[in-house]
């Protein structure tokens, strides 16, 4: 992951964000593909999204610029553990 700091912002709002990348297209069983982005904020915090397989540089920064904190998934599923972060450089 590209060790970079960006601003992606839409509507007044910016999200800072580390690195980006974004998967190759992943081919489904029923047809369809998708693609798997991954960014690291300014936190330290890991946040990966699930989009389309054709999707387009401007739809993956709306996808980080409007992602929504939702359920983290561990391997022991423990609520009080912290939630995944890298260290700043």
């Amino acid at each position: 992951m590209k060790q970079t700091e960006s601003s992606i912002g839409f509507g007044g709002s910016s999200v800072v964000v580390r690195g980006c990348r974004v998967s190759e297209p992943l081919l489904q069983p029923w047809g369809s593909s998708c693609r798997i982005v991954e960014w690291i904020d300014n936190d330290g915090r890991i946040s990966r999204q699930v989009v389309a397989g054709n999707v387009t540089a401007a739809q993956v920064r709306s996808t980080i610029a409007h992602h929504v904190e939702g359920r983290k998934h561990v391997l022991y599923d423990d609520e009080r553990s912290p939630r995944q972060t890298l260290p700043r450089r």
